[in-house]
């Protein structure tokens, strides 16, 4: 078929599917606050964390919900991945992750509520 205005071709094909926005969130990235997310805005702020105004410090919750995730990039190397979850909220689960790619893959899994590449992870357990 032909577009009339353009007379070039055109296949009436939808396009691929939207991506997944999680929405009312508490994000902080350095000095900034985001409330929605995407898998994509996800892996940019991650990778941003290097120049961020206000540390190289990430934390995603949900507002009146006690558990978050929190990634800090300690070096060039290592981030620190930390959860807090809703079982024991005087607890914190950390553990250090080698690249930003995997760290933003762990926090949207976590967003998602799936949780078999963070459980499959080496936890310490510290008070808080």
């Amino acid at each position: 078929m032909k577009n009339d205005e353009t007379g070039h071709e055109w296949t009436d094909v939808l396009p691929d599917a939207a991506p997944t926005i999680h929405r009312n969130l508490d994000v902080t990235v350095g000095e900034r606050t985001l409330t929605t997310l995407t898998r994509i805005q996800l892996g940019y702020w991650i990778s941003k964390l290097k120049y961020s105004r206000g540390g190289p410090f990430m934390t995603v919750s949900r507002p009146d919900h006690p558990e978050f995730i929190q990634t800090y990039r300690h070096s060039d190397t290592d981030y620190y991945l930390e959860i807090r979850s809703p079982d024991s909220l005087d607890e914190l689960a950390s553990t250090t992750v080698r690249d930003g790619e995997t760290v933003a893959d762990l926090i949207w899994e976590w967003l998602e509520r799936k949780g078999s590449r963070l459980d499959a992870l080496q936890w310490e357990r510290r008070t808080i």
